[in-house]
């Protein structure tokens, strides 16, 4: 090339080599939250925002798309660009249950989605009605077998929930089978919970601990490793001797598989620092979530052990698998 064509061309090339070595992020970056504002994954999604706004000085703004267990707002990251300008809360539901409950969910969790961290995982806890005759875990099950008909189970989280097969997964290790009792929602099943019309219920530990704690109800284990901080005195499944017993609403970040792991990398690192923060910490605990963190692989080793495990309890239990 002349030395008059190189200096025609040489705008072009800084303009483009400019354009390719541009910070990220240089403008408002989505963070897609699969279910309606006010539960626990939109409080973890709008936790999170709030860290990276503050750690990359731009704008993390939260996108509410609910519906069909996540489906769509997981559709929805994964046809977006892998640039790292759409994310997504990640959680139990969307990437575990729902690929596994419909059978055309339209995305790949393990093919598509690229773990970032868990940024949080909210306890679920096995609770009965006060004056249920057992004292313990073990109490519950020999009372369960011996219970012409079976004991009754407020079910309140139908649709292919984690807590929902949870609960199913809970009676197969104990081997019992309850009769479930469909409610629209915790706080109506915990009412007659509470009035003793049904006997036992499965549920994520925030509704039901104010609960437990005025003696309203009582509670027999989490299935969590950890103890919820909101019942310290209620011991977990591997405690009681489920060493395998592991089972909570996790929620986390992820990208679209191929986006930059520089990227990834940093968005990492910013979430980890902000769980090491009292104020995150404090959030996350108010809401009843156990601060989580570590490396990303953790997210994909709970995915790749929960979507046969999900698979096996739908096919044991006879849960329809939906059609979008």
């Amino acid at each position: 090339m002349s030395r008059r064509g190189l200096l025609a061309a040489a705008p072009a090339m800084g303009a483009w080599q400019a354009k390719a070595q541009e910070a990220w992020p240089s403008r408002p970056v989505r963070i897609v939250v699969p279910f309606a504002p006010g539960g626990a994954i939109d409080l973890a999604g709008r936790v999170m925002a709030d860290a990276l706004s503050k750690a990359f000085n731009q704008g993390f703004v939260v996108e509410n798309r609910g519906g069909a267990g996540g489906i769509p707002a997981m559709q929805n990251v994964t046809r977006a660009a892998a640039d790292g300008y759409t994310l997504a809360v990640a959680s139990g539901g969307p990437l575990t249950v729902s690929p596994t409950l419909f059978r055309n969910a339209g995305f790949d969790p393990l093919a598509e989605i690229e773990p970032v961290i868990i940024f949080a995982n909210t306890p679920i806890v096995l609770v009965a009605r006060k004056d249920l005759p057992a004292g313990n875990l073990a109490e519950l099950a020999a009372l369960s077998r011996g219970t012409a008909g079976g004991l009754s189970m407020a079910g309140a989280s139908p649709g292919g929930s984690v807590p929902q097969l949870a609960a199913e997964f809970l009676q197969e290790r104990l081997g019992v089978r309850w009769v479930s009792v469909p409610y629209r929602g915790s706080p109506p099943a915990l009412a007659d919970l509470t009035a003793g019309r049904v006997d036992v219920m499965v549920d994520a530990v925030p509704a039901p601990a104010p609960l437990v704690r005025s003696g309203s109800i009582k509670a027999f284990a989490v299935t969590t490793a950890r103890r919820a901080h909101q019942l310290p005195d209620v011991p977990t499944m591997q405690e009681l001797g489920y060493p395998d017993f592991d089972i909570g609403s996790w929620m986390g970040l992820a990208v679209r598989r191929g986006t930059p792991q520089d990227i990834v990398a940093a968005l990492h690192r910013a979430l980890a620092a902000a769980l090491e923060t009292p104020e995150v910490r404090q959030r996350l605990e108010n809401a009843g979530a156990l601060p989580e963190g570590g490396p990303p692989e953790r997210m994909t080793r709970l995915i790749e052990a929960d979507i046969p495990r999900w698979a096996r309890i739908i096919e044991a239990t006879g849960l329809n698998r939906e059609r979008l």
